[in-house]
C-alpha cells in the first residue's frame, strides 16, 4: 500500500499509469485503505487535482464489480455448445468479427475506384460480377453454386490490384497482414472454400450507411458487417452529429416484460436510428429490409446470425441486433450475436433496460470491444434538443489496455460517467486516432490471447457478479 501511493505521488501519474498501479490492489479492503492513506498524503503533497480525483476514479472503478485480466481465465473454458450450436472462445468469436470490421472499409474503397475508373477491375472480377458492379449493389449469392463469391476469389482481386491498393488504403501493410492471417484460417481446412461474400451495399455510399453480408460455412453464421465513418462525401458524419433522441418501437417480443412508455418505443440516437430504419433519402428499400432479405435464405439453412463494425459501424450494429433480436419474425433464430468495435454510445436508460431484457431473455449476446484511452466510446455523453437525457452503453464490455483488460456489464457498473471523464478529459487529444484505431484493438487482443481463449461469452453471461441484477428504468 505504502508503495502504491508513493509511486501515484512521485510519478503525477497519467490515468493509465495509476490504473496499472492500482491493478494490484484489486479487492476492496485494499482499495478502501489506499484512498485514505493517499487521501491524507495529498495535504502535504502538490499533487495535480485531476489526477487525485482520476486516482480516486479509477481505484473506486476497478475496486467495484469488475472481472480482470488475471482472474478471468477461471470463468470459462474454451469451447461451449449453447443451445445446440458450438460457440467458439472469446478470442476466436471475436477477431474475426474485427477482420470483418476492417476489410469492409478496404473492400469498398476498392470497389468505389473501380466505379470512378482509377482501377481497372476487368481482369480481376469474375465476368457476371463485372457486368452489374458498376451500377447496381454487389450481389454475389448466386456464384458458386449458391455459396457467394469465396474469400479465395476475393484475394486474388486484392492481389492482383495491390500496387493500386497501396494509393488507396493508408493501412495497406495492417490489411495486408490481416489477410494472411484469414487465408491461414482459410488454408487450415483445404478440402474446400468456408468464407465468402454474398451481398455487399456501398454504390449509395452518398446517402445510405455501407454494409456487407459474409456467409462462414464453418461455424454456420451469417455476418452482417457495416462500415464506419469516412470522409465527408457521405453522411456518415451528418448521421454521427444528428445526436437528438429519435423513438424506436419496442420490440414485440419485449412489450411483456416491461413498464410505462417502454412498452411503446424505447429513445435512441437518431442519426443512427435513421441511417438504418427511417433514411429519407434512401431510394428504394430501408437498409433494414434490404438486409432482412439479405439473410433470410442463409439463416432458413440453419445459419446464426452475427452482427459486427467499427465505430459508427458498431453503433448502428447494435441497433439491428437489437431490432432482430426482439422481433417476432419466426424465421430469425436467437440469440443474435453482436461483436463491435469503439461503438458510441447509441440510447438512453430506457433503451438499456430493455436491451438487457433481451440479454436475460437469451435472445441477444453482445460483446462490446473498446481500447481505454479510445474517446469516441464515450460519446454522445447526453442527447442534443430540448429534452437531454445521458446516453448509456449495453452489453459486456471488454476494455482493453497495453498489458490487461477489464470485462464489465451496465447491470454491474455504476460508473459510466468516470468512464467519460478518465478516457475524455484525461486524455491527450493525439492519442483519439491511435486508440480508435482497429489495428490497436486487435495488437491488444493478440497480446491477450491465451487468457481470451479460455474465456466463453456465454459463461461471462451466467457470472452473476459481472452480469448483475438489472436495473428499472420507466422514463425511457
Amino acid at each position: 500500500q505504502d508503495t502504491t501511493i508513493q509511486q501515484c505521488l512521485a510519478l503525477r501519474p497519467s490515468s493509465v499509469q495509476v490504473r496499472h498501479i492500482i491493478s494490484r490492489h484489486k479487492r476492496i479492503g485494499q482499495a478502501k485503505s489506499v484512498v485514505a492513506s493517499l487521501t491524507a498524503a495529498v495535504s502535504t503533497q502538490k499533487m495535480k487535482t485531476y489526477t487525485f480525483v482520476s486516482f480516486v476514479f479509477a481505484l473506486i472503478f476497478q475496486a467495484g464489480p469488475f472481472v480482470l485480466a488475471t482472474e478471468a481465465g477461471a470463468l470459462a473454458s474454451s469451447t461451449k455448445s449453447f443451445g445446440g450450436y458450438d460457440y467458439p472462445n472469446l478470442y476466436d468469436e471475436a477477431m474475426p468479427m474485427l477482420w470483418a470490421s476492417k476489410l469492409v472499409y478496404s473492400f469498398a474503397k476498392l470497389l468505389e475506384a473501380g466505379r470512378e475508373g482509377s482501377l481497372d477491375l476487368g481482369d480481376t472480377f469474375p465476368p457476371e460480377v463485372l457486368a452489374a458492379y458498376k451500377d447496381e449493389r454487389l450481389d454475389v449469392r448466386d456464384l458458386g453454386e449458391g455459396n457467394g463469391l469465396s474469400f479465395t476469389a476475393v484475394l486474388k482481386i486484392v492481389v492482383a490490384n495491390a500496387e493500386n491498393l497501396k494509393k488507396i488504403e493508408p493501412e495497406f501493410e495492417y490489411v495486408a497482414k490481416m489477410i494472411e492471417k484469414i487465408q491461414a484460417v482459410e488454408n487450415a481446412d483445404e478440402s474446400s472454400d468456408e468464407l465468402f461474400l454474398e451481398t455487399f451495399s456501398s454504390i449509395d455510399a452518398a446517402t445510405q450507411c455501407v454494409y456487407g453480408v459474409l456467409k462462414d460455412t464453418k461455424n454456420k453464421r451469417v455476418t452482417v458487417v457495416f462500415r464506419g465513418s469516412t470522409d465527408f462525401s457521405t453522411r456518415d458524419w451528418q448521421t454521427n452529429l444528428s445526436a437528438q433522441l429519435e423513438g424506436m418501437k419496442t420490440p414485440k417480443l419485449l412489450k411483456d416484460g416491461l413498464e410505462g412508455e417502454l412498452k411503446k418505443r424505447v429513445l435512441v440516437h437518431r442519426g443512427f436510428y435513421e441511417y438504418i430504419f427511417d433514411n429519407k433519402r434512401a431510394k428504394g428499400d430501408q437498409r433494414y429490409d434490404m438486409i432482412l432479405n439479405d439473410i433470410k435464405p442463409f439463416v432458413e439453412q440453419g445459419y446464426k446470425i452475427y452482427v459486427t463494425g467499427h465505430s459508427l459501424g458498431a453503433a448502428l450494429s447494435s441497433l439491428l441486433a437489437f431490432k432482430l433480436a426482439g422481433s417476432d419474425k419466426s424465421w430469425i433464430p436467437k440469440p443474435v450475436t453482436c461483436i463491435s468495435y469503439a461503438s458510441p454510445m447509441v440510447g438512453t436508460d430506457g433503451f438499456r433496460t430493455a436491451f438487457t431484457l433481451l440479454e436475460q431473455m437469451g435472445h441477444i449476446r453482445y460483446l462490446r470491444v473498446n481500447n481505454d484511452a479510445d474517446t469516441v466510446p464515450t460519446i454522445p455523453p447526453f442527447s442534443l434538443g430540448l429534452k437531454r437525457r445521458l446516453m448509456k452503453h449495453v452489453g459486456i464490455n471488454l476494455r482493453l489496455s497495453d498489458d490487461s483488460f477489464i470485462l464489465s456489464h451496465p447491470n454491474s457498473n455504476g460508473w459510466g460517467f468516470v468512464n467519460a471523464v478518465r478516457n475524455s478529459v484525461l486524455k491527450p487529444v493525439w492519442s483519439v486516432l491511435k486508440y480508435h484505431s482497429l489495428q490497436t484493438h486487435e495488437d491488444r487482443m493478440d497480446a491477450q490471447k491465451e487468457r481470451l481463449q479460455h474465456m466463453n461469452l456465454d459463461d461471462l453471461y451466467a457470472n452473476e457478479e459481472l452480469f448483475g441484477t438489472p436495473k428499472t428504468s420507466l422514463c425511457g
